[in-house]
């Protein structure tokens, strides 16, 4: 079975092994939104699946070679660690749950063998996810840290650092009529007619036990079909939530349309404060607060070993400069306090000489 996921200037092509398919599925229903029968474009990538049984498929003495730490995450289901076998000038990262058989550079060689088990949905998805963004960041692309919800084409997005409260403004915002929610990690920028462009990138929540108990609904989703275990976790302990059961709360199924770019919001919870809104109007402040969103991969763990794939960055940085001619349509929200927010009073430019009284 071949399929193609096609994603801006990215295709890859999955060629899976008939005894593979039921294990890929969770892979394929999580980019349904992309997977198409045939390619949008020149193949970018070419990924063999096959099945993996780490008994029989690997040489008994690699399991005797000291694991290397190849990635490291909040979320100890992205943890991947591996034995690192170096054959033919190729490279494999090997653990019992995936076999990822890499080349060494892709400018010469850009196809892929992985071997999977019913537990590797999320490390495949987290080699897809690198392959895509390195791509597309070698093409000028630039991708934000930032969810989001979105109205009538436009998009508004939340960022900030970890406890600022965005997935609380997030839930927040989306009580409000007519908001729906649009991304919840990665967005992919382009700029089109003046106007920056955000390719929303479906991803895996990762929700606090305090904001899932906080709903009766879904807390009892979490616990049905996620985790049964989630009474016995302190409010600050994070779930990692499939997403279908987190869309289906919201009432709202993810959707791989691009929105224009409308407003960045940047929480920052302060509980029992009353909500204060400050929009930015000063250029440099502006262009310093979506630097700091700007996901680049070269400052994450994955520069250090994925290196059949390094961008130079040249396009990328200049499509950053090119972002930034454009910023003056986006508006610019710091949120402080109780995270209680209507998207339409905060975006109403009024509040900004309300709250400064």
């Amino acid at each position: 079975m071949s399929l193609y996921l096609n994603f801006l200037h990215t295709t890859v092509r999955f060629d899976v092994a008939e005894d593979a398919e039921g294990t890929f599925e969770p892979v394929r229903r999580f980019f349904r939104h992309l997977i198409s029968p045939a390619p949008a474009g020149e193949i970018t990538f070419s990924v063999d699946v096959r099945s993996y049984d780490p008994d029989a498929d690997i040489a008994p003495e690699v399991w005797e070679l000291p694991q290397s730490v190849i990635r490291r995450s909040n979320a100890a289901e992205f943890n991947f660690d591996a034995h690192v076998v170096d054959t033919g000038g190729r490279r494999q990262y090997i653990n019992r749950a995936t076999l990822l058989d890499a080349p060494a550079d892709t400018a010469e060689d850009n196809t892929f063998l992985v071997r999977i088990t019913e537990r590797s949905t999320v490390q495949i998805l987290d080699f897809v996810r690198d392959l895509v963004i390195r791509h597309e960041e070698n093409r000028g692309t630039v991708v934000l840290h930032a969810s989001g919800l979105h109205r009538d084409g436009q998009a508004v997005i939340i960022a900030g650092p970890k406890g600022a409260g965005k997935t609380t403004t997030l839930l927040s915002a989306l009580r409000r009529p007519g908001w729906k929610y649009f991304t919840g990690d990665k967005l992919f920028c382009t700029i089109e007619d003046g106007e920056i462009l955000v390719h929303p990138w479906r991803d895996y929540p990762y929700v606090g036990v305090g904001t899932i108990r906080a709903d009766a609904r879904l807390e009892k989703l979490v616990r049905d079909g996620v985790d049964d275990r989630i009474d016995t976790y302190e409010p600050s302990h994070k779930i990692l939530m499939d997403p279908d059961v987190f869309e289906s709360w919201l009432g709202t199924e993810f959707t791989a349309d691009p929105k224009r770019l409308a407003a960045l919001l940047l929480p920052e919870v302060r509980p029992g404060e009353p909500l204060t809104v400050r929009h930015l109007t000063d250029g440099n402040e502006r262009w310093a607060y979506l630097n700091k969103i700007v996901d680049r991969q070269v400052d994450t763990t994955f520069f250090t070993w994925q290196t059949y794939l390094v961008p130079d960055y040249t396009a990328f940085y200049r499509g950053l400069a090119e972002l930034r001619t454009v910023l003056g349509s986006v508006d610019m929200v710091r949120l402080r306090g109780t995270l209680d927010v209507d998207p339409d009073a905060v975006l109403t430019r009024t509040t900004e000489k309300e709250n400064a009284r």
